[in-house]
């Protein structure tokens, strides 16, 4: 039989959370977004080895197993302020919500019909002119 494992702060810390910096924070936000390390230290202009080192301490510091437990948890601790709300123009359109099992927004909608009329449009224009 094996010991508990705790997961996350130590319980007697009872201090504030550690807090994470700007360069640390863009790390974790490029991880929730599906990066890996090198992908990190290429946008952010330092190598893979000094991201592994940066996430290892941030893990450490939060008591974290892998990098979806750290980001969980320092969203917990309120080290890590969500992301942006996506504004309309930064995804792929009506395709990408369905792709998601979103419902499309109406701009997507509207564009996704414009779409189809176009190219019904042409397809009968091609059809009558042969």
């Amino acid at each position: 039989m094996t010991a508990p494992v705790q997961v996350g702060l130590p319980q007697t810390s009872g201090g504030p959370a550690p807090t994470l910096s700007p360069t640390q924070k863009r790390m974790l936000h490029l991880i929730t977004e599906g990066h890996d390390q090198e992908q990190i230290g290429y946008i952010l202009k330092v190598s893979p080895v000094t991201v592994w080192r940066q996430v290892k301490k941030m893990r450490e510091a939060f008591g974290a197993f892998n990098h979806a437990q750290l980001v969980h948890l320092a969203y917990q601790a309120g080290a890590l302020e969500a992301p942006p709300k996506r504004r309309h123009g930064d995804h792929a359109g009506f395709a990408a919500h369905k792709y998601r099992g979103e419902t499309p927004c109406d701009d997507c909608v509207a564009g996704e019909k414009a779409y189809q009329a176009n190219k019904y449009a042409r397809k009968r224009a091609k059809l009558n002119a042969a």
